[in-house]
């Protein structure tokens, strides 16, 4: 490691900064007075009092890390120790082992790159080796395989034995289902909760569809179960949303069955749903299920309706003109909202306002952390900090992939609304469904009712018409568009033919000089466009297309950004 660079006292006697980190993979035991982690917090505050004749201090701040893998770096404490060191807050950071640290070695390799670079150093107080020769680091790197090959072998046993109890028909653990209790590790019939699964079943058939199925239950009082989780958390309790019923309906588990990897194994605990009724509603959700793609596959689902007014509240419906086979959709003010003639009707491009539209949604769920603090949304524990991400994450990844119809579903659950004024669109979302459907139930009662998304767009009116001109995306809501890149590599390799061509007169050169020139130009982009289009930023409006049909490009600047949308 690298020779420390210790503080120094108003005695001018060198003092070594020592912070002590603490990790245990699991929240088990967690909750005792004294548990694991304060066991290897005691410990090293000895071996640092141990080195006081050395001048070693130690710090008062913990970097603990409960219930944390030490396979990767994403951990709380972990980060904030980092960040001390390359403060230069740190000049020691004291571990218990060497694995409590990490058990990767790629990540070690970068927490050594960290340490090297502010001139700190680490101890294992269990494991004495000098890391500053050549001898100490491969003895540490040995060690760390050791680690590393431990962590992956438990993996695989906790894998294999997790097989193998399935396949004897063992339930493993997890989120109670509704019907069932715990009792012996084993899953035993709750006659009460029972009935309801078979009556949300029934009603399932009755009403033929999920959606109908919701509203009934909503309105009859039926909730999820309710549980109380080892570290005091609580989850469930609230309304059923889609999602949690479809799983319930197509849950094998309640036909007395284990499912692995796709297998179905006939597990020790008793069925709740008998055959026929089983039966019934699989074959209603199948046949659902076809619809649904039949309607998924529809083109040109007005993804807004219902959802847009404009600012003196009118409804905007949607609309479409046709130009030889091109249509074009709009979202308008129709005639019958236009009570009051003082105030003009609106028109905006509905394609571009829907793709905006959810280039806001996903910069939302890109940014958790933020979302969390517009909410107000208080976490019980990190490993629930960790789910919510994990689950936005997930949900920015589905949104891109859904068809036009899904997306709409989305956006009914979410309870958008857009208002339309003259120089922009303002949205907003209902903030207890998103959270909801991001799997936060029981701590969305105090939550901020409404959540206003990233700014969606710029207005400027042509007409009656309103169009939008410059879209505010966030940072990786959406992807860059390649056929504007292509076109500025393009531009370049234009740039390097004329060059070439110089002083060629014959016709074929002639042609080709004219041609190469047109693409030439958007070499000369100001350097902020340029980089907007690289980065993805660029106005929505601003398309290949409509670079190359531009009959001429302002050599000035400024007059190239309001050409563009960009101003």
């Amino acid at each position: 490691m690298a020779r420390l660079k210790p503080a120094k006292t108003a005695a001018n006697k060198q003092i070594v900064r020592c912070a002590i980190y603490t990790r245990k993979s699991t929240e088990e035991g967690l909750d005792q007075e004294f548990n694991s982690l304060d066991a290897q917090r005691e410990a090293c505050a000895a071996y640092i009092s141990s080195q006081r004749h050395e001048g070693w201090v130690m710090l008062p701040d913990h970097y603990d890390d409960g219930g944390f893998s030490g396979g990767n770096m994403d951990r709380p404490g972990l980060k904030q120790l980092l960040a001390e060191v390359k403060a230069g807050r740190v000049d020691v950071i004291v571990v218990y082992k060497v694995d409590r640290l990490t058990r990767a070695l790629s990540d070690f390799a970068k927490i050594v790159e960290v340490l090297d670079a502010a001139g700190a150093s680490f101890v294992s107080i269990t494991q004495a080796f000098n890391t500053t020769s050549s001898m100490g680091r491969l003895t540490l790197n040995v060690l760390l395989s050791f680690a590393q090959f431990e962590r992956e072998v438990i993996s695989e046993r906790v894998r294999d034995k997790i097989s193998a109890s399935k396949r004897k028909g063992m339930w493993m653990g997890g989120r109670i289902p509704l019907g069932y209790d715990v009792i012996d590790r084993k899953l035993v019939i709750n006659e009460a909760e029972a009935e309801t699964v078979r009556l949300i079943y029934r009603r399932y058939l009755e009403c033929g569809t999920v959606r109908e199925l919701q509203s009934h239950l909503k309105a009859e009082g039926i909730r999820s179960k309710r549980q109380t989780w080892s570290t005091g958390r609580i989850s469930g309790g609230g309304t059923y949303g889609k999602g949690a019923l479809y799983h319930l309906l197509s849950n094998r588990l309640y036909r007395g069955e284990i499912v692995h990897n796709e297998n179905i194994f006939p597990g020790e605990h008793e069925a709740i749903v008998p055959q026929e009724l089983w039966d019934a509603v699989q074959s209603q959700m199948q046949d659902q299920s076809v619809q649904r793609h039949n309607h998924d596959s529809a083109t040109e689902v007005s993804l807004l309706a219902g959802h847009i007014r404009d600012c003196h509240g009118r409804r905007m419906t949607p609309s479409h003109a046709a130009k030889g086979p091109r249509r074009y959709r709009y979202y308008v003010t129709p005639a019958e909202e236009m009570t009051d003639t003082t105030h003009r009707p609106f028109r905006i491009p509905a394609g571009e306002i829907e793709l905006a539209v959810m280039d806001g949604l996903k910069s939302l769920l890109a940014n958790p952390d933020r979302l969390a603090a517009e909410t107000n949304l208080h976490f019980a524990d990190a490993n629930s900090i960790r789910n919510f991400r994990e689950v936005a994450k997930a949900m920015k990844s589905e949104i891109g992939t859904l068809p036009q119809s899904a997306r709409r579903r989305f956006l009914d659950q979410f309870g958008l609304e857009l208002i339309v004024n003259e120089a922009d669109i303002k949205a907003s979302l209902d903030g207890r469904a998103l959270l909801q459907a991001l799997g936060v139930v029981d701590a969305v009662i105090g939550c901020t009712p409404r959540i206003a998304m990233p700014k969606v767009s710029t207005l400027v009116r042509r007409g009656p018409e309103l169009r939008l001109v410059v879209a505010a995306r966030g940072a990786g809501a959406s992807d860059r568009d390649e056929g504007l890149i292509s076109l500025l590599v393009k531009a370049r390799q234009a740039q390097i033919q004329l060059h070439d061509l110089a002083g060629l007169n014959d016709k074929a050169s002639i042609a080709a000089r004219k041609e190469h020139t047109r693409l030439a130009r958007f070499c000369y982009l100001a350097p902020d466009i340029t980089a907007a289009i690289l980065d993805g930023t660029q106005p929505m409006s601003l398309t290949p297309r409509q670079l190359l049909r531009t009959p001429h490009l302002p050599l000035i600047w400024a007059e190239q950004r309001q050409l563009l949308g960009f101003s």
